[in-house]
């Protein structure tokens, strides 16, 4: 992932959660890539789309975290192209 994709923001998304959900969609998308059947994929992807993502702390006192735009549009990006993986591999 580059890193200049996802800016930062007072009171945004963890980034610790944001990282988890990104690296299980990622190797979700590379076994999508690579011709696993989608039976073992889709109950995976699942699981991963009910991983919740905490907001860090706004407010003067405020925590960084990701932006919270930003990560909701990768987020379904990623989820876009492993199901278009999936798609081409009927």
């Amino acid at each position: 992932m580059r890193s200049d994709i996802l800016r930062s923001e007072k009171g945004g998304y963890n980034k610790t959660d944001v990282l988890t959900k990104i690296d299980a969609l990622n190797a979700l998308l590379m076994m999508a890539e690579e011709g696993v059947d989608s039976s073992k994929i889709m109950p995976e992807l699942e699981k991963v789309r009910q991983r919740p993502i905490s907001r860090e702390k706004d407010g003067f006192f405020g925590t960084i975290g990701f932006y919270v735009e930003d990560t909701d549009n990768y987020i379904a990006d990623l989820e876009g192209q492993i199901a278009a993986a999936l798609a081409s591999a009927r």
